[in-house]
């Protein structure tokens, strides 16, 4: 908890707001910004440097006429300048959202009792927002959003004393996530992440992120936009991400690299530890190697090949 705020360490939420805040973030994002007032719902994005390689993954919540960002902390404040760099003259404030709480749960039923006068249920689709205002100044409210994964997974966000009542009612029934189960169960649900140490690395294409509807290639312009409708346009990406398991006994990190045949053909995207010595991964790699013996540090990988063929 930070100042006094219901937060998960390690993330961060940037806040764009003002006139111009969607005409400013369609013209930054590979996704369509519309989409989370059009349809009520989040987003997955990427957010590309001018040759198109991903500096930034977003999950974009809309709440309150604002727009929240939600990223490894290791990136935010790189990012925000980065982001504000192109304001330029528009309507637009952008600020890491420190006045902001937010948190992630697994529902079970027990945490209705949390809700009850305030929503009728949980969002039941993914992706899908609900959001509750509860005084005409707008200053006390929240939003919560269902999240892809094996469990129902929720990540709610606002402002005021109603989100921290919430926090303790759902604390005390069910119990509240922390970073690691955030980032075990988005590599459960194969959404990737980009951290410091992937910054500059993949185009959006080779972390699946159009499989994963956080590409839109109809909306028009935006940094990098030109080099990743190519690859689109030009047909099939020669790399892409997978789930794969490792059992190893000595460190490694982001960015170390996948060998095959005593050739780089990946490298290593995040990762959480199942158990002492065995991890779960995100990969990217060669198309054309991934039924070959993969190494990481000389240890075998075992790779998932059961959505091989959604990249042909």
């Amino acid at each position: 908890m930070i100042d006094n705020k219901i937060q998960i360490n390690n993330l961060d939420i940037l806040v764009i707001k003002g006139k111009d805040a969607e005409v400013f973030l369609q013209g930054q994002i590979t996704n369509d910004i519309k989409i989370t007032k059009e349809e009520d719902r989040a987003i997955y994005s990427g957010y590309c440097s001018p040759k198109g390689r991903l500096v930034a993954f977003f999950l974009i919540i809309k709440a309150k006429d604002n727009y929240y960002l939600v990223c490894p902390s290791s990136i935010g404040e790189e990012i925000s300048k980065k982001l504000s760099m192109y304001i330029m003259r528009s309507e637009v404030s952008l600020s890491r959202a420190t006045e902001v709480s937010f948190f992630t749960f697994y529902a079970n039923g027990k945490e209705d009792k949390a809700f009850k006068g305030l929503l009728d249920q949980l969002p039941n689709k993914l992706m899908q927002t609900f959001k509750h205002i509860s005084s005409t100044e707008g200053t006390n409210y929240f939003a919560i959003t269902k999240l892809p994964g094996e469990k129902n997974r929720y990540f709610m966000l606002g402002e005021g004393e109603l989100i921290k009542s919430i926090y303790n009612e759902i604390n005390q029934s069910v119990g509240v996530g922390d970073f690691d189960s955030w980032n075990s169960s988005d590599i459960e649900a194969n959404i990737p992440n980009i951290f410091k140490e992937s910054q500059d690395k993949f185009i959006p294409q080779s972390l699946n992120l159009d499989i994963l509807d956080a590409v839109n290639f109809k909306k028009g312009c935006y940094t990098g936009q030109e080099i990743v409708a190519r690859t689109h346009y030009l047909g099939v990406s020669k790399r892409r991400m997978f789930q794969a398991d490792v059992l190893i006994d000595e460190l490694f990190n982001i960015g170390d690299p996948i060998i095959s045949n005593n050739n780089t053909v990946g490298q290593v995207v995040n990762y959480y530890e199942k158990k002492p010595g065995s991890f779960r991964l995100l990969i990217e790699l060669r198309l054309d190697q991934a039924e070959s013996i993969l190494l990481l540090k000389n240890n075998t990988l075992s790779i998932n090949l059961s959505d091989i063929h959604l990249f042909n």
